[in-house]
């Protein structure tokens, strides 16, 4: 679960909070991040030999998930937070797999790989704190090889009116006093429910996917709609 704030600055809150992050994640999510990085592993392209970058990887739960696929050879993980990327690194060998899963200091708008490196990419909660979405989207399409695919996941505003009730509630006045209790940081998860609210979600993100060169571009709702699981083809 991403945190808002100053997009061009927010790791620097990732990084003052990256020690209780997994546990914050595990509580105001119910546990549903689980369900989420599954979606993600079994919508990766059916063939073998998989080599994978996941973009705002954090503390590495989507890598570790991802490399659990036999379809998937190896993860390189890249978040612009040195915190969360070093508890990321110490998970990874604590499973031993430092073989597998590499992670790295980076920015999404600016991959620092060769064009048609990945089978597939991945990015869980991320874009949504990207200053330059549709740069990053177009960067994410070079470095994919042909017939590779982007999976997105991202917060969502739920269709029916009675969810969506509930859900804002929770994200305007719940989820922040959760966040500011459990980080001890004071403004850390203020800003989450606007940055929801205001990203566009739906047809509206895959329009943008189109746009940065994406085919075969669908989603589908998650969890009653809170969060989208988009997927993105380049041919």
């Amino acid at each position: 679960m991403s945190l808002p704030h100053a997009k061009s600055e927010s790791y620097r809150i990732f990084d003052a909070i990256a020690g209780r992050y997994d546990l914050i994640n595990s509580v105001l999510s119910f546990g549903l991040h689980r369900l989420w990085r599954r979606a993600i592993r079994r919508s990766l392209p059916s063939r073998p030999g998989l080599t994978v970058l996941d973009l705002a990887t954090g503390t590495a739960d989507v890598a570790l998930e991802l490399i659990r696929s036999p379809r998937v050879d190896r993860v390189t993980g890249l978040d612009m937070s040195q915190g969360m990327i070093a508890l990321g690194r110490d998970k990874v060998q604590a499973r031993g797999l430092s073989q597998k899963i590499s992670l790295e200091v980076g920015d999404a708008q600016r991959l620092p790989y060769a064009a048609a490196s990945f089978d597939a990419i991945t990015m869980s909660f991320g874009i949504r704190n990207v200053p330059d979405v549709l740069a990053c989207l177009k960067e994410m399409h070079r470095v994919l090889k042909p017939n590779g695919r982007t999976l997105i996941l991202e917060f969502a505003l739920p269709q029916s009116r009675i969810v969506r009730a509930g859900h804002l509630f929770y994200l305007r006045h719940v989820l922040p006093a959760i966040g500011r209790m459990l980080s001890g940081h004071a403004t850390a998860y203020t800003y989450l429910n606007q940055t929801i609210e205001e990203f566009p979600y739906g047809q509206d993100f895959t329009a943008l996917l189109q746009k940065a060169g994406f085919e075969k571009v669908q989603f589908k709702n998650l969890s009653f709609g809170i969060v989208n699981l988009y997927r993105g083809d380049k041919l």
